[in-house]
């Protein structure tokens, strides 16, 4: 469920600034708190004041413990309609006709009431005080402004002490052109957080002493000729202007197609727009993993034969499971995904241990060491020796001599037992691709792709009400070549632009894409620069 908020705020020249945010959800958190949704900043609001709700039955405001005036009534909750006027503190909250698809719509302001108080007063004193020349007043205005606007803001970097410090922090305030972004509210009256120098505008030091994971836009060594030139010298408040509402986070189409749709470059085609002008996908067509798999044989509708069990039914979500965040999908081990059915058995008829599954050398060694001790004499209760092994006498003390047979035998089963898995029994290469050269195995690296399109980014999570199979068609698929990525089009039966599309979800770029994408730290060789 969505509500609609609208904050108005004065402007110039008398007109009314409004900032429209859809918020999502059913529960939404009122007061001054950074971490509320509707952000109330004033010392008179609590941290959390009050919280609205949707139900079936409507709109709730809950101010417990606190109070709020409902339509001129001091309550600790109500049930809002369209046309209550609800009052927090100096904020005047006012339920709105809601829009087609909205649950609820508030527009948000500082009370009149509140807010001409304190000019009334001053209106008063100026009212009673004796009148004085036009030229009087003009210097009392310029030296005036001189010291408020000049002299105070930058008094704690001219004079030390802690009274000019608390001047100059307090009197700065004056040249404060509006709110800051949300994120940056706890040090909003620390300028100098960001403003290092008078009179110069916010330097990427500045921001990168917080932001210091910031990527590059783009890989350096993938910029060429005026792009490379364009953001070298882009800067980060270039794009993200503060002091101009809550969020931050610029979303503009514009931003992304002044560049993406007009430049020509080999790596970089024209997009202006999803729906319209956008490439098409880049997916490599051979993923060299270095694996053998079937999704036809493990997606059979009958199910797979098991070590434990007549038939197991399988399904994507057997194996490909979201990470934590829902974006990309958790990887995939021997012993939590395959292990149940493909058992790694060296030895049957002797013991029920598996060798582990890793480098070929662990292996061998594991085989080793386990026949060796058989053959010394020191046999495991879970284990039955074979009869053809040769052993050394219980309680004996092996000479030297003994020992060197023991262990020319221990290797000699153990390089069997091994090329039974590598090569008789077939159990490695199952699904490994496994070569030899001379006395020793190779088994092909694996390396699985976790990001078929590392230039943008999928929640998986947002998609969870279709099916895997709706998307990555691998019913047919029978080697693990097979790439089952799908194209723009399937995309677009979703998702239109920027324009809003019925039926379809609007999508700008932000959508998709993430414009610090590279891997090197933002403008690492800028350090220092305005």
């Amino acid at each position: 469920m969505q509500i609609l908020v609208t904050t108005l705020s004065d402007g110039p020249k008398a007109t009314v600034h409004r900032d429209q945010r859809r918020l999502t959800g059913t529960a939404f958190a009122v007061g001054r708190g950074t971490q509320c949704q509707i952000h109330l900043p004033d010392a008179r609001v609590a941290l959390v004041h009050a919280r609205i709700s949707l139900t079936d039955a409507g709109a709730l405001i809950e101010a417990s413990p606190h109070r709020v005036v409902h339509n001129d009534r001091e309550v600790e909750g109500a049930k809002l309609a369209v046309g209550d006027v609800v009052e927090v503190g100096p904020y005047v909250l006012i339920v709105e006709p809601p829009p087609a698809g909205i649950a609820l719509a508030l527009s948000v302001r500082v009370s009149k009431r509140v807010s001409t108080k304190g000019s009334m007063a001053l209106y008063r004193v100026l009212m009673r005080a004796s009148r004085a020349s036009k030229r009087r007043l003009s210097y009392i205005a310029f030296f005036g402004v001189l010291g408020l606007a000049l002299l105070a803001p930058i008094a704690s970097d001219l004079f030390e002490g802690q009274t000019m410090r608390a001047l100059g922090a307090g009197v700065i305030q004056v040249w404060n052109p509006g709110p800051l972004a949300r994120s940056h509210a706890n040090f909003a009256h620390e300028c100098r957080s960001c403003h290092q120098m008078p009179f110069i505008q916010v330097r990427d030091d500045a921001c990168l002493a917080c932001h210091a994971q910031v990527r590059e836009h783009v890989p350096k060594g993938d910029a060429h000729g005026l792009v490379a030139m364009v953001l070298d010298e882009s800067r980060c408040a270039g794009c993200h202007r503060d002091h101009k509402g809550r969020a931050m986070t610029p979303r503009a189409q514009q931003l992304c197609t002044d560049c993406h749709g007009a430049v020509r470059h080999a790596d970089m085609p024209r997009a202006t727009d999803f729906a319209a002008d956008h490439p098409k996908f880049r997916v490599p067509r051979i993923e060299r993993s270095g694996l053998k798999f079937n999704h036809t044989l493990h997606l059979d509708p009958a199910g797979v034969r098991a070590p434990r069990e007549k038939r197991t039914v399988l399904g994507c979500e057997s194996c490909h499971r979201p990470e934590r965040d829902g974006a990309r999908m958790a990887p995939m081990t021997m012993e939590k995904h395959c292990s149940e059915c493909h058992a790694l058995a060296f030895d049957p008829q002797v013991t029920r241990r598996q060798v582990p599954h890793g480098p070929v050398k662990e292996v061998e060694t594991m085989l080793r060491e386990f026949y060796a001790r058989l053959v010394l004499g020191d046999i495991p209760p879970d284990v039955k020796p074979p009869r053809d092994l040769p052993r050394v006498r219980p309680g004996a003390a092996p000479t030297s001599e003994e020992r060197r047979a023991a262990m020319q035998v221990a290797d000699e089963r153990a390089q069997r037992a091994l090329r039974d898995l590598m090569q008789t029994r077939a159990v490695c290469s199952t699904c490994h691709h496994v070569s030899r050269s001379g006395a020793e195995w190779k088994v092909a690296e694996v390396k699985v792709t976790r990001a078929w399109m590392p230039r943008s980014t999928f929640p998986h999570a947002k998609h969870a009400t279709h099916g895997c199979l709706s998307c990555h068609d691998v019913r047919g698929s029978r080697r693990a070549e097979d790439v089952a990525m799908p194209d723009i089009a399937r995309c677009r039966e979703c998702h239109a632009g920027v324009a809003e599309t019925p039926g379809k979800v609007a999508s700008d770029c932000a959508t998709c894409h993430r414009f610090h994408g590279g891997k090197g730290p933002w403008h690492t060789a800028r350090r220092g620069r305005s």
